[in-house]
C-alpha cells in the first residue's frame, strides 16, 4: 500500500480530531450549561421509551425535576430490560437504536445505542488522533493495533462484542489501510497465537507511526515476546508464510538489532524508526511495569492516555501529551458525584461537576445515552485540576 493512502486516511482522522477538539474546547468553559441540554434533550426523545413512560419524563423540565423523578441503580434495576433489548425489542430503555452489546466475564449485559458509541468513538479515538497529529505524530506509517477486535456482526447490524473493539472497526474502509496487525488476527485459537501472530505482523513492517492498545501492559508483553522468539519471527520473516510475504531484506535488519539488544533496553524504535506515539486506555493502572515499558521505549516516545473508560462508555477524554490527568466530558453523559465515604441516600443532593473540589474523590453516578439513568458505577475519581471551567481526574486508588 502506497504512503499517500496511508496520509491520506491519517489526514481524515487529523479532520475528525479537530471537529472533535474544537467542540471540546467550546463546552468545557460553561460545562454546565451542556449538562442540563444533554439531560433535557435526554427526557426529550425517550419519553415514549418504556422507561421515560415508567418515570414521566416528558414531565421533567429542569435538572431538580430530573433528579426528584429518577431514582439511583444499578445492574440490576435494569436486566428485565436488558433481557427484552437482546430479544429485539425497541423501545425499551431508550428510543435510540442500540448499536452494540457488550457481554461481561460476571455475567453483565451492557447495550450500547448509536449515540452512545459516535460519543466513544469521538471521544475515544478522535480525540488521541487529535493530539498525535498536533505534535506531528499522525504520519505515512501505519498503526500498530493492539486492541481486541472480537467483534460478532449481526445481520442487523448490531455488533456483539466489547467497545473498545467496536471502536476500532467503525471506520470499516480504514481497517485494511492504516492497520499494522489484520482485525482477524483477534479470531485466533488461543492467546498465545494471537500474541505470535500481533509480532508477526508487526515485525514484517518498518514503517509504523502510532501504537493503540488497551493497556500498556499488551505492548510490554509484545516486545518481551519478541526479545525471546525473534529468531523464529525473522526465519519466518526471510521465508514468508500463508500470513507474510518474504522479505530478507527486514529479516537480516531485524537479526541486526536484536544481536545488539540487551534484555530490558531500548528497542521500540529501533524496530520502528517512526513509531513516536502511543495511545492506551488504561489510565487508572500505572504501575512499575509502565516505567519498564518507559526503558523499553525510550526518551522519543510519548503517551496519550485516553481517558477513562469502561463497557458503559468513556467518562473523561485526553487533553495532553504524556499527561495521565483527563478531562470530564460535558455532552457525553451526565454526571452527578457523591463525596466519598459520605452516605448517598436518596440522591436528590448529589452533587454537579461544577460543584467538584480540587483534592477530594468523588463516587460517580452517570446518565448516558444508552439507556442508563442515575446509574452507580462504583467508580471513585479523585478530582486533581480544570481544564477552562470542566474537572479534570484520575481514579481515586485508595
Amino acid at each position: 500500500m502506497g504512503e499517500n493512502t496511508i496520509k491520506m486516511v491519517n489526514e481524515a482522522r487529523w479532520a475528525d480530531g479537530q471537529r472533535v477538539r474544537n467542540r471540546l474546547d467550546d463546552i468545557t468553559y460553561d460545562p454546565m450549561r451542556s449538562q442540563e441540554e444533554f439531560v433535557m434533550r435526554l427526557m426529550r426523545e425517550n419519553d415514549k421509551s418504556d422507561y421515560g413512560r415508567k418515570y414521566g419524563f416528558e414531565h421533567i423540565r429542569n435538572l431538580d425535576d430530573f433528579k426528584k423523578s429518577l431514582p439511583l441503580t444499578t445492574y440490576d434495576d435494569y436486566a428485565p430490560y436488558i433481557s427484552r433489548i437482546m430479544n429485539g425489542e425497541r423501545n425499551v430503555l431508550t428510543a435510540y437504536l442500540t448499536e452494540n452489546i457488550s457481554c461481561l466475564p460476571d455475567g453483565k449485559v451492557i447495550p450500547q445505542s448509536r449515540w452512545g458509541v459516535q460519543v466513544c468513538y469521538d471521544y475515544g479515538f478522535c480525540a488521541g488522533f487529535y493530539i498525535a497529529a498536533n505534535y506531528g505524530y499522525l504520519t505515512e506509517g501505519k498503526t500498530l493495533n493492539l486492541l481486541s477486535s472480537r467483534v460478532e456482526r449481526r445481520s442487523s447490524g448490531l455488533t456483539v462484542g466489547n467497545l473498545l473493539g467496536r471502536l476500532l472497526v467503525k471506520r470499516e474502509f480504514d481497517n485494511e489501510r492504516v492497520y499494522a496487525i489484520p482485525l482477524d488476527v483477534a479470531d485466533a485459537s488461543d492467546k498465545e497465537e494471537i500474541l505470535h501472530l500481533q509480532a508477526l505482523y508487526a515485525l514484517s513492517q518498518r514503517d509504523i507511526s502510532l501504537a493503540i492498545c488497551k493497556k500498556y501492559e499488551n505492548l510490554l508483553k509484545l516486545l518481551r515476546y519478541i526479545e525471546k522468539t525473534w529468531p523464529r519471527l525473522t526465519e519466518e520473516i526471510e521465508s514468508g508464510s500463508n500470513v507474510v510475504e518474504a522479505n530478507a531484506v527486514r529479516a537480516n535488519a531485524i537479526r541486526e538489532i536484536m544481536e545488539d539488544h540487551h534484555i530490558g533496553t531500548q528497542l521500540l524504535t529501533s524496530l520502528w524508526p517512526g513509531l513516536r506515539c502511543v495511545m492506551v486506555y488504561d489510565v487508572d493502572q500505572l504501575s512499575a511495569s509502565f516505567e519498564l515499558l518507559r526503558t523499553y521505549c525510550g526518551s522519543s516516545v510519548h503517551f496519550i492516555f485516553m481517558g477513562i473508560t469502561s463497557s458503559l462508555g468513556i467518562f473523561s477524554t485526553a487533553i495532553n501529551l504524556d499527561d495521565p490527568q483527563t478531562v470530564l466530558i460535558p455532552d457525553g453523559m451526565f454526571y452527578e458525584f457523591k463525596p466519598k465515604n459520605a452516605p448517598i441516600g436518596q440522591g436528590r443532593n448529589l452533587l454537579t461537576l461544577d460543584q467538584l473540589e480540587i483534592g477530594r474523590s468523588y463516587e460517580l453516578v452517570i446518565t448516558t445515552l444508552s439507556g442508563f439513568y442515575r446509574y452507580q458505577t462504583q467508580k471513585t475519581f479523585l478530582v486533581v485540576g480544570r481544564y477552562h471551567d470542566t474537572p479534570t481526574v484520575l481514579i481515586d486508588k485508595d
